[in-house]
């Protein structure tokens, strides 16, 4: 088994390396022995379907279909769902309506999959994560991955959200690993020795997590960054106990190091963004092309999450966006002292009077030189955002993410691609999952549009509604009433 690249891409396969081998058939079993845990305490590890659902089929008909396979849009579309899926999807002259079924008329809209966010930390306690997962769902992301900041009891409450047609599909790394006194050290794991590494890991496992995300950065201080040896304990530690290891990295050598020993999804890039030396731009930032030739041989996919680094002055540079209800209401949902701030005019003039405005630009237009230059060698590049970090709305900031791959040079297709189709690609068990494409048999999470994404990417926040589980999602009363 091997994970999928490009959905479009059509070189020779390669040879899995033998430790993913590995990792896929741990990962079946412990999908399954999660199965039924989940059964026992009444979870479902069964393949999800709508609650509810009658036998009637539903008939989408007239829209332009993007359905993130990789192929051209059809522009007259049917799509029929019954029970929670897609049960056929294609042109209007090659898909037939099922007698009695339900038709909705979507000429002039254009329907995509549910979006997948790889790079999202939640907050707080039940009440708040409800509240983002309302914002999510609002906005149309439908899968999301939780990543390092999850305590147990974080983590039973994801698991437990399993299947509901009202919540995204959720996935969590647990609480993540770092060293003493290192980046993002503190409440997360921090182990000194392998010894201790391994056991830290197991006891992740044992929650139920999905991935094991370590943070491999610099702080000011020298050497408190996660030494190799550890690293590579982790990543044995994990694969050998069916997870998939994740880090967080701004450095060429430490990718390489980590791919070495096993590893192959990154967040954020090898172009120098956090700590000592960030924020301004580096002499030389284009991955090499060895790197380039061992990510291609090793199947690695980037996460770049951008949003993150340009949103430190976005609002600032472009308070118009601040006069959207829904950008609002999804700030108030989790951040509101950052709104706050941002409609401060004295905050914005700070920030962008800054003297080294300019630098962070610059140093921001590596980092989308970098999802170019990855995109077209052929590595993969997901999206993902750091949703609930303090600039990052849930929901809103899958949308703009794509308007920075857009930015970047990829087409409008490629970034649907990216927030779609590729993610949900690199999700266990890996290459087998069951949502996002709107094809025959896959999940129905979807998105219905008010104008063309291909013609304008920023036409995927106009949404018309929202399918979750083939359940229409309830957008009434996310903006509050004046």
């Amino acid at each position: 088994m091997r994970r999928h690249r490009h959905l479009s891409d059509c070189r020779p396969q390669r040879h899995q390396p033998a430790g993913r081998e590995v990792l896929m058939r741990r990962l079946h079993l412990v999908v399954a022995g999660l199965a039924l845990i989940l059964a026992a305490c009444g979870g479902t590890g069964a393949p999800e379907e709508s609650a509810g659902e009658g036998p009637g089929a539903l008939a989408l008909v007239g829209a332009q279909l993007i359905d993130a396979t990789g192929g051209a849009p059809v522009a007259d579309s049917v799509v029929v769902v019954r029970e929670g899926r897609i049960e056929s999807a294609g042109a209007r002259d090659a898909t037939s309506v099922p007698d009695g079924a339900e038709t909705l008329d979507l000429t002039g809209k254009t329907i995509i999959p549910g979006l997948v966010n790889l790079h999202v930390h939640y907050r707080e306690g039940p009440e708040e994560i409800e509240r983002q997962f309302r914002s999510q769902l609002h906005y149309g992301v439908t899968t999301a991955r939780s990543t390092g900041s999850d305590t147990p009891e974080r983590v039973a409450y994801l698991l437990g959200a399993a299947g509901r047609a009202d919540a995204p599909r959720t996935y969590t790394a647990g609480m993540g690993f770092s060293y003493p006194g290192g980046f993002n050290a503190a409440g997360r794991n921090a182990p000194t020795t392998e010894e201790e590494a391994r056991a830290l890991v197991r006891d992740q496992i044992a929650l139920g997590v999905h991935f094991i995300k370590m943070w491999v950065n610099e702080v000011a201080e020298p050497g408190l960054k996660i030494p190799p040896e550890i690293r590579a304990a982790i990543i044995d530690e994990a694969v050998a106990n069916g997870a998939i290891p994740v880090a967080h990295i701004d450095d060429e050598a430490d990718g390489r190091q980590l791919v070495e020993a096993g590893l192959w999804d990154f967040l954020h890039s090898t172009v120098l963004t956090f700590g000592p030396g960030s924020g301004v731009p580096m002499d030389d930032p284009e991955p090499s092309a060895e790197f380039i030739r061992m990510c291609l041989d090793n199947d690695v996919y980037f996460t770049p999450t951008l949003s993150i680094v340009q949103n430190r002055w976005h609002f600032a540079e472009h308070p118009e966006l601040l006069d959207d209800p829904e950008l609002r209401a999804a700030f108030e949902l989790f951040n509101p002292d950052a709104l706050a701030g941002w409609d401060d005019p004295a905050r914005r003039a700070e920030v962008v009077d800054d003297p080294g405005f300019e630098n962070r630009k610059a140093s921001f237009r590596q980092l989308l030189d970098f999802v170019k230059t990855m995109h077209d060698a052929g590595v993969a590049v997901a999206l993902g955002n750091d949703a609930g970090t303090p600039n990052v709305p849930f929901g809103w900031g899958m949308h703009h993410e794509m308007e920075m791959y857009v930015e970047a040079g990829l087409t409008p297709m490629d970034a649907i691609v990216a927030a779609t189709a590729t993610g949900a690609a690199q999700m266990p068990p890996v290459g087998e999952a069951d949502y996002g494409t709107l094809e025959a048999g896959k999940v129905a999470d979807l998105i219905v549009l008010n104008a063309d994404p291909l013609a304008d990417i920023r036409n995927t926040l106009d949404i018309d509604r929202v399918m979750r589980l083939g359940e229409w999602v309830d957008r009434s009363g996310f903006v509050p009433a004046p």
